[in-house]
């Protein structure tokens, strides 16, 4: 008897499981890739990219560019004779000169961290700046290079530099500037396509890269 009411006590207990794996494989799951870009906090195992489309203006040296409260003018655009090796590439410094002018009333990140730069190399992207960017700012241009490192308080107006690193054989350079990223906000653009016949050749180091 006993052994009966144990055989039927399994039995209940493998029909249970067995009910609960077909209900476990049976449910779908109602998140979507829409409910992921709706911002909807229900976890889905595909995810989808949101492309966010980005108003750019082209700009010229020496022409002020103006977004909100942040106005930018690139002055210059260098190109060094020095090269270097890297990882079998040849390597290439540029700098450029900006002015940037907050006019807004907090303090305002232009650097590495806030992305406030990118770089197109002859049609094809390219990271360009690196850490090493203040370092060859400095040879070249002394005390007189300004950096973007520390953020540009309200009503600041910066002049500085930034290094790109580029291929040495480069024949043009898109740079974009995104004047509202220390703000978080990369909805707007600038960019500026420089062909490196129309850059200046960088000035004698003040101090020798090697």
């Amino acid at each position: 008897m006993m052994k009966k009411q144990m055989q039927k006590a399994v039995c209940l207990l493998l029909g249970s499981v067995l009910l609960l794996s077909v209900g476990a494989c049976g449910k779908k799951d109602k998140t979507s890739a829409r409910d992921v870009t709706d911002g909807s906090s229900a976890t889905a195992t595909q995810t989808t990219q949101v492309v966010r489309e980005i108003k750019s203006h082209k700009g010229e040296i020496g022409e002020e560019m103006q977004y909100q409260d942040v106005d930018a003018v690139m002055k210059k655009a260098y190109v060094s004779d020095y090269t270097f090796s890297e990882n079998g590439s040849e390597i290439g410094l540029t700098f450029f000169e900006f002015e940037i002018t907050n006019n807004s009333e907090d303090e305002l990140a232009v650097d590495l961290l806030s992305q406030t730069f990118g770089l197109t190399v002859d049609g094809e992207a390219y990271p360009g700046v690196s850490i090493r960017g203040p370092r060859f700012i400095y040879k070249e241009f002394g005390d007189s290079g300004k950096t973007f490192d520390t953020a540009i308080q309200p009503g600041e107006t910066r002049d500085g530099y930034i290094c790109m690193e580029v291929p040495a054989d480069f024949q043009s350079l898109r740079i974009t500037y995104f004047p509202r990223a220390g703000f978080l906000d990369w909805d707007e653009a600038f960019l500026f396509d420089i062909d490196r016949s129309d850059m200046e050749a960088a000035p004698e180091p003040v101090e020798a890269f090697q």
